[in-house]
C-alpha cells in the first residue's frame, strides 16, 4: 500500500505562495493543509478572511482549509462560504498549543471541556453543509491539553458524528513542541476511534519515519510537519525516491525564488520581506550542513541586497546528512 502525505499547516509560513512554490517545484505531497482561519464571525465572511485560499481554481495541490473556533456557527458560515468558492473539505483545529488560542478556550484549550466539543459538533452536524456530507470535516487535535487523558474523554463523542478523518499530534498542548511526541497515544487512537487516523509528530527523516511505521506497521496516512519546513524533499525521500543531488539543489533553488518572488511583489517593506524570508529559512537551513551558521547569515541580513547574498552563499553548502537533521530538528524542540 502507498502511504497517503500531506503537509501540516503553519501560520505565517506556508501560505498559498509557499503551497504553491512547494508543489511547483518539489512536488511529493497528496494534499497541504492551509493555516488556520479564525475570528471570521457567524454572518458574511469578509474576503480577506479567505484570501489564502482564493480564488480555489488557482489552488493546484489539493488543499484543506482549516478553522480555529468554539462556536458552531462559525464553522458553519465558513464551510458555506467555502463550499461555494469549490472546497469540499474542512479541518477543525482542536491542536494548536500557543495560549493566545488556549485561553479562549480554542484549540487545545477545548480539550477539557468535552460536554462543549459534544455541543458544538452536533449542532455542526445539524446544519445542512455537513448532514448533507457536502463539506466534510476533519478534526486535528492533540493528546489533550493538560493530561492525555482529556483526548481519551473526547474519542466517544468524536465517535458519535460522522468526522472524515482524525489528525493526532502525540504531545499536549502545555507542552507545545518540546520534548519528544509519544507515538504511543497513537494506539489508543487506532484501537477506540472509529474515523481514519492521520500520525503527525517529529517525523523528519527517514530513521525517523521508520522507528514510527515500524510500530504501527499497517499505517499509511501520516502529516508531515517540522521536518518537512527543514526538508521540503521530505515525502519524496520517505516514498524511496531519491533526486540525484544537482537536481535536488535545481529545484530547491527554484522553490526559494518563488517564495522571494512572493515576499517582494506581495509584501510591503524590506524589513518586513527579509522578516518572512528569515521565518522560512528559520527551518529550511536545517537541509544544508553548518545549518546554525547558515541561518545565522541569513539572519544579520537586513537589506534585500544582503539577504540575497546570504542566501546565494547558503546555496553553496553541501547538502546535511539525516544525521544532521535530525540535529537541527531537535534543536527546534528545545
Amino acid at each position: 500500500m502507498a502511504h497517503n502525505l500531506s503537509l501540516a499547516p503553519f501560520r505565517g509560513i506556508t501560505n498559498k505562495h509557499y503551497r504553491h512554490a512547494l508543489h511547483t517545484h518539489i512536488g511529493g505531497y497528496d494534499c497541504l493543509y492551509a493555516p488556520f482561519i479564525t475570528g471570521c464571525g457567524h454572518q458574511q465572511i469578509h474576503p480577506a478572511k479567505l484570501d489564502d485560499l482564493l480564488p480555489a481554481d488557482d489552488m493546484q495541490a489539493i488543499t484543506i482549509p482549516q478553522i480555529i473556533s468554539n462556536d458552531a456557527r462559525e464553522i458553519i458560515a465558513l464551510a458555506n462560504a467555502l463550499h461555494e468558492a469549490g472546497y469540499r473539505q474542512l479541518n477543525w483545529n482542536l491542536g494548536c498549543p500557543f495560549r493566545r488560542i488556549t485561553h479562549k478556550k480554542r484549540g487545545s484549550g477545548l480539550l477539557p471541556y468535552p460536554d462543549d466539543i459534544a455541543r458544538i459538533l452536533e449542532e455542526i452536524f445539524q446544519a445542512d453543509i455537513f448532514a448533507s456530507g457536502a463539506v466534510k470535516l476533519s478534526i486535528k487535535t492533540r493528546t489533550g491539553y493538560h493530561d492525555p487523558k482529556e483526548l481519551r474523554d473526547c474519542l466517544p463523542i468524536f465517535n458519535a458524528f460522522p468526522i472524515d478523518h482524525l489528525i493526532l499530534h502525540p504531545r499536549t498542548g502545555k507542552q507545545l513542541y518540546s520534548g519528544r511526541a509519544d507515538a504511543l497515544h497513537f494506539a489508543h487512537i487506532l484501537a477506540h476511534a472509529n474515523h481514519p487516523a492521520v500520525y503527525n509528530g517529529d517525523i523528519h527523516n527517514k530513521f525517523s519515519f521508520r522507528k514510527i511505521l515500524d510500530r504501527y506497521p499497517r499505517q499509511r496516512s501520516w502529516m508531515l510537519g517540522r521536518g518537512a519546513l527543514i526538508n521540503p524533499f521530505l515525502a519524496h525521500e520517505l516514498r524511496g525516491v531519491h533526486l540525484p543531488e544537482e537536481e535536488k539543489r535545481n529545484r530547491l533553488a527554484a522553490f526559494h525564488q518563488g517564495l522571494w518572488q512572493h515576499a517582494q511583489e506581495n509584501i510591503p517593506g524590506e524589513s518586513r520581506q527579509t522578516g518572512w524570508m528569515k521565518a522560512v529559512w528559520y527551518y529550511l537551513s536545517g537541509i544544508f550542513t553548518e545549518s546554525q551558521h547558515v541561518f545565522s547569515a541569513i539572519k544579520r541580513a537586513q537589506t534585500k541586497a544582503q539577504y540575497a547574498a546570504a542566501a546565494a552563499q547558503a546555496f553553496q553548502q553541501p547538502f546535511a546528512t539525516e544525521a544532521e537533521i535530525s540535529v537541527h530538528f531537535h534543536r527546534l524542540c528545545q
